[in-house]
């Protein structure tokens, strides 16, 4: 299992450094080289250029939403109208998206497939469209965030602290796993 980690660890690595040291042939900047045909990839565009950057990936919270009603009462002492509040935001928010959380989750298990079996185009293609559905889903949540306003003060201060430290600590995680300190998966996929 270590080994395969590795193996996608330094595709990951391939990848990242592959775009940043493109020229032509590969994603050229539009104008002079740009377009397909003339020694520019697709778009006329550098994935740098486009702000690729693994980091912008959708973090699994992100795909997967706000805590669970149950979770959120326990985690913030809610009243049972807090919770009632909170578990229709909850239900409408995770209908309406759905399919964009359906999709990010098949985009990035078929990323993780593509890095395996080293195909980089095909990680970069499934990488825009995961990059694409957590924009989407990134401002879902926070309008749903924003929309939590029968929160009292101290919590909601006590929600922004967890959501702080949740941050945290996945950055912590995917810092080890560059690092090799442990955890299981490529850099982004917990």
């Amino acid at each position: 299992m270590r080994l395969r980690w590795v193996t996608v660890l330094a595709a990951t690595m391939m990848v990242v450094s592959s775009l940043a040291a493109q020229d032509a042939g590969g994603y050229g900047p539009s104008g002079g080289r740009g377009g397909r045909g003339r020694g520019g990839g697709w778009g006329g565009h550098r994935m740098g250029d486009q702000g690729f950057d693994p980091s912008s990936m959708p973090s699994p919270e992100e795909i997967d939403g706000p805590p669970t009603p149950g979770t959120f009462k326990q985690l913030f002492a809610l009243t049972d109208q807090q919770a009632d509040a909170y578990c229709h935001g909850w239900d409408s928010l995770m209908a309406e998206s759905k399919p964009q959380r359906d999709s990010a989750r098949v985009a990035r298990e078929t990323m993780r497939s593509a890095f395996a079996d080293h195909d980089r185009e095909a990680a970069q293609q499934q990488a825009k469209v995961l990059q694409r559905l957590g924009k989407d889903l990134r401002q879902r949540n926070e309008a749903f965030d924003k929309s939590l306003a029968f929160l009292t003060k101290d919590q909601r201060k006590q929600y922004d602290d967890w959501k702080k430290d949740q941050k945290k600590a996945r950055e912590e995680q995917r810092r080890d796993r560059f690092r090799g300190d442990g955890g299981e998966g490529p850099p982004g996929s917990s």
